[in-house]
């Protein structure tokens, strides 16, 4: 069953007001599965439609839109249905988090070895 354009406007509402760490939590579930990544990847090139994505990686409507539930409800893809097409946008600001979640992670292990490697130089002098 797809949600309506209320449904979806109330649940990007839910997802702005999430923490960071929820709104990670549900990026990585988004991303969690090999097929969904893939439609993300194809979606980076470009829009698409439900019926050509189907084609493309040879889902049946429901497999499909199982997908795509999650990939909305990561707040990864936004759906516009034009007549009896839905047609599917990848959403970049969604990677945001998790890019400035990797960059602190990788500060904090740059700042870390930095420090074993001022501690080793010590050692050998």
């Amino acid at each position: 069953m797809q949600a309506t354009p209320a449904q979806r406007r109330r649940e990007r509402r839910c997802l702005r007001a999430r923490s960071p760490r929820a709104a990670i939590d549900a990026v990585f579930r988004g991303l969690a599965n090999e097929q969904r990544r893939a439609i993300v990847a194809r979606l980076a090139r470009g829009p698409s439609t439900t019926p050509e994505l189907g084609r493309r990686f040879g889902f049946t409507k429901q497999a499909l839109s199982r997908h795509m539930v999650q990939l909305e409800r990561a707040g990864l893809v936004e759906r516009t249905l034009r007549g009896r097409v839905h047609e599917l946008v990848l959403v970049p600001g969604r990677l945001d988090g998790i890019v400035r979640w990797i960059d602190e992670l990788r500060a904090g292990w740059v700042a870390s070895l930095d420090r074993l490697e001022e501690v080793l130089g010590e050692r050998k002098e």
